[in-house]
């Protein structure tokens, strides 16, 4: 086959274009730091990242996630080590006030400490975090309980969030798991006076009765949470009712129970969330380090290729101007 002028030049003309191709390539992938500049580049690693950069972006979110639900979880923790405290404090009071050393002026005295810590267990049952009433369950924007009836305005609603691909955590605890327990059967204490006293749920009730005998009931009055518990202590204080302050002691151990209970849990959420967040961070590093292997530029490799093409590049040119500086007769002998 005669091979002619323009042949040679077509071709010479491809091999320095495929040469400087090349040089533009090594040089991108040197300054920008990335091998794959686009799908053509590698098709299967191009493929590679963006799977590496969705599950990147998915455990960011997840991190995200724990980051918020570990803020809601502390304050909430803080608050009902708060609303520990007031119980614990109530219930020191009523037991100083069972006693008999303690006069009608005394008890009267200690009534408005009560009434007093009445009050801050309603502050803390509608606490605030940011805008959203940590207690209401989905009604975040309505104060759990109700400022004069002490009736609860929220709901059951638990808020959950993702922790991973497929689990949910609740964040919240309701104004009905804090502020109120229940009873799974009618309990009775004996008083030492043989007088005693029965305790029964009655829906979302606690119905309290103070018996002197079988036949004889002396009074009765129910709660149905921690608020109003506090308000028959202190009624109880105020009237110099002993009976009725030896009746409300154990609803108080109860109550406090139920506050130590939720906390526990809350406290064993927030250990979740710290090893779901550790592991997530393990497993965002891993993802970018695949991520690196498959787009990052390998310098070293990058700057030998590099010089191969640069090499290559100035023989061609050398090559090309011997063989275009030839004449036509070169080309016929």
């Amino acid at each position: 086959m005669r091979v002619s002028s323009l042949m040679i030049f077509e071709q010479l003309k491809s091999s320095v274009e495929r040469s400087i191709e090349r040089i533009l390539k090594y040089n991108n992938q040197i300054s920008s730091g990335k091998r794959i500049g686009k799908p053509s580049d590698d098709v299967l690693g191009m493929i590679k990242a963006m799977d590496y950069r969705l599950n990147i972006s998915s455990t960011e979110q997840f991190k995200k996630n724990i980051d918020e639900a570990q803020t809601f979880l502390n304050f909430t923790e803080n608050v009902l080590a708060s609303i520990l405290d007031t119980l614990i404090r109530a219930k020191e009071l009523g037991l100083n006030s069972a006693t008999g050393s303690l006069d009608a002026e005394s008890r009267k005295s200690i009534a408005e400490e009560v009434a007093n810590l009445r009050d801050h267990l309603l502050d803390l049952s509608n606490s605030k975090l940011m805008d959203r009433y940590i207690f209401s369950g989905f009604k975040t924007d309505k104060k759990a309980f109700d400022s004069s009836t002490l009736t609860y305005q929220g709901d059951s609603g638990i808020i959950n969030v993702m922790i991973d691909q497929s689990t949910l955590l609740p964040v919240n605890v309701t104004g009905i798991d804090v502020f109120r327990y229940t009873l799974t059967a009618d309990d009775t204490v004996s008083l030492e006076d043989g007088r005693y006293i029965v305790y029964r749920q009655n829906g979302t009730d606690i119905d309290v009765e103070i018996h002197e005998s079988d036949t004889t009931l002396i009074e009765t009055f129910s709660f149905s949470n921690f608020m109003e518990l506090l308000d028959h202590l202190a009624s109880a204080l105020e009237n110099n009712n002993i009976l009725k302050v030896k009746s409300l002691l154990k609803p108080i151990d109860l109550a406090i129970n139920q506050v130590v209970n939720i906390r526990s849990d809350v406290g064993a959420r927030l250990n979740r969330l710290d090893k779901q967040a550790s592991r997530l961070e393990d497993i965002s590093v891993d993802f970018k380090t695949f991520l690196s292997g498959v787009e990052d530029t390998n310098i070293v490799e990058a700057l030998s290729e590099l010089s191969k093409a640069e090499v290559a590049l100035q023989a061609l040119r050398q090559t090309s101007a011997q063989l275009l500086s030839q004449s036509l007769f070169d080309f016929l002998k």
